[in-house]
């Protein structure tokens, strides 16, 4: 999804600029990347799928599905395609399907970008990356940001919506002191809000940098203005504080059933004390039963 952030209209550039006179001619990449799950194990890709050309073995991982035409898998369950055509796609992703832990058949997250490849200089705007050559690991970097953005925008959706209908539940407590839904679907509620923080939290590491880019300046530098470009520091800040705000909500839910059931039992409780005393009352059971049935004659 392209989404224009603020600062992000200036483009970045290191190396050396060309001449106004010299005309670059470029080799056009298009990388798209799609979320297909929460999970994609990577060592049974490997093992299971092995027509393809793996050009590493680490994380993230770059196929070669043909020649210039890669896609680049995370764990966290972005897939990012490079001038792969639509029905290579298609069958590589079915190929996928078995090694993915997905909660849905589809989803509509996504994101792009062109790589352009010539010239003396790298250079970085919101949907175009300039680079003098392309390597793996230049596959991998722009790879993995645009990966990264693109699960967070599936995090962000999740929150977003168990904050609505959490909101709604809240705004019924503030207002008329109860929460209009019956235990259970209060606890489903709950559970709700538990999975989408559970999901979230265990997939923050997603957002550590690349091992790459220790070890190279260009990468780092790379790496660093394409995360600026898309906003993933200030957006993964946002996330985290919804994230804290969520959890707060949940255990307030979770006091407020507490509180209900005590209030229940110590309704029972009242009431079989107010037995107990009226049976102390009464007379011998004998008489006890004349008393009841002389009620239905």
């Amino acid at each position: 999804m392209k989404r224009r952030l603020v600062g992000s209209c200036r483009p970045w550039y290191f190396g050396y600029m060309t001449t106004p006179a010299k005309r670059v001619k470029y080799t056009n990449y298009h990388a798209e990347t799609v979320y297909i799950g929460e999970y994609i194990d990577l060592k049974k890709v490997q093992e299971g799928i092995k027509h393809y050309a793996y050009l590493n073995r680490d994380h993230p991982l770059v196929v070669r599905l043909l020649k210039d035409q890669y896609a680049v898998l995370t764990k966290f369950g972005a897939v990012t395609f490079w001038n792969v055509p639509y029905r290579l796609r298609g069958d590589f992703l079915t190929e996928l399907k078995p090694f993915v832990r997905s909660k849905k058949e589809h989803y509509r997250y996504d994101e792009e970008t062109k790589v352009l490849i010539g010239g003396d200089v790298v250079k970085i705007t919101f949907d175009k990356v300039f680079l003098t050559s392309l390597e793996t690991n230049h596959i991998k970097i722009i790879s993995y940001v645009l990966s990264q953005s693109v699960a967070l925008e599936r995090y962000e959706d999740e929150i977003e919506t168990s904050l609505s209908e959490v909101g709604t539940v809240v705004e019924n407590l503030k207002s008329s002191g109860r929460a209009l839904l019956n235990q259970r679907e209060l606890l489903r509620q709950i559970g709700n809000v538990f999975s989408v923080k559970q999901t979230a939290v265990a997939h923050l590491s997603l957002f550590d940098k690349p091992e790459e880019i220790w070890d190279s300046q260009e990468l780092e530098d790379i790496y660093n203005r394409m995360n600026s470009e898309y906003d993933l520091r200030v957006r993964f800040d946002v996330l985290d504080k919804k994230i804290e705000y969520l959890s707060d909500v949940s255990q307030m839910l979770m006091n407020f059933l507490a509180e209900k059931q005590n209030a229940f039992l110590e309704i029972v409780i009242i009431v079989l004390i107010v037995i107990e005393i009226m049976l102390w009352f009464l007379p011998p059971s004998a008489e006890v039963a004349r008393y009841i049935m002389g009620f239905f004659r």
